[in-house]
């Protein structure tokens, strides 16, 4: 583990832009695992939550997008692109122009630079946006192979997949490239010790999170590991694999005693909303 003191310390000059979406909601306490001690004990909360997709400028490699966010086609019609059966149970807010594309052309960032987008998983919110990149010919499109098997799988629109949002899009497996105590694998996405996807299954069992070592000090992506800081305070798993979850949940609290320092933004939490920099601001 101590090989992740050694990596800290040559970080990269990495630029992080979180792109808000929009908002989504589902009816119930889906922030708390039913097999939690404290599912029931738990306040429920019925707040919208914020949808994000996350764009890494590497300082030679170009543009790395992390998650899609909510498409374009939801500021005119409250199903969008989640079609009437799911639309009708995910609920979600959104306005004109806060869309992936329309916020990377904010800032001159045109959907032909992104070469590369890794999909923490494959629940409609995280992949509603991907047709905005469907005309990009040099795109790929990365998401961990038991992911890919689940999002296949007969009956996956009753689990959040929707097929149709990866249509005509070319589908990498991503291929790990080392053993990451205490995670499970790790992929060094750019091959410079500067991005690193981590195995976090639970959630869903492909689910992965990002730790970008970035020269403001690291920084970790949660992803649905963890919708909201409490699951991470209290251990408290999302909804998923519980014991899955559980282990995800473990190791990430080993990775923040390795490395105490590091930045955290979780998935869906409308309280870290306010105090994040959104872009045009960005990480370092």
């Amino acid at each position: 583990m101590s090989e992740w003191k050694n990596i800290l310390k040559k970080p990269k000059d990495l630029k992080l832009f979180i792109i808000h979406t929009g908002f989504v909601h589902m009816a119930g306490n889906i922030h708390v695992n039913r097999k939690s001690s404290k599912f029931k004990s738990f306040p429920k909360d019925d707040r919208f939550n914020p949808v994000f997709a996350y764009l890494v400028e590497h300082p030679e490699q170009g543009y790395l997008l992390l998650d899609t966010g909510l498409h374009s086609s939801f500021s005119q019609s409250r199903f969008g692109n989640f079609g009437f059966l799911l639309g009708g149970v995910v609920k979600t807010k959104t306005e004109a122009g806060m869309d992936v594309v329309s916020r990377l052309g904010s800032i001159n960032v045109a959907p032909q630079k992104i070469s590369k987008i890794v999909l923490s998983h494959l629940h409609l919110d995280h992949t509603s946006g991907l047709p905005h990149f469907k005309d990009n010919g040099d795109l790929k499109v990365y998401i961990d192979p038991d992911e890919i098997d689940s999002g296949e799988a007969l009956f996956g629109l009753f689990k959040g997949y929707i097929k149709k949002q990866r249509q005509g899009m070319r589908i990498e497996p991503i291929a790990y490239s080392k053993n990451a105590p205490p995670f499970i694998h790790a992929w060094d996405v750019f091959h410079d010790q500067s991005v690193f996807i981590v195995r976090t299954p639970g959630h869903t069992p492909g689910h992965v999170s990002a730790l970008l070592n970035m020269s403001g000090g690291p920084l970790f992506l949660t992803f649905d590991v963890a919708h909201r800081k409490v699951n991470i305070d209290e251990t408290i798993p999302t909804k998923g694999d519980y014991d899955q979850s559980m282990a995800s949940i473990e190791a990430f609290k080993v990775f923040l005693k390795i490395a105490p320092e590091t930045r955290v933004i979780y998935g869906h939490d409308p309280d870290q909303l306010g105090s994040l920099k959104l872009l045009p601001d960005y990480y370092t």
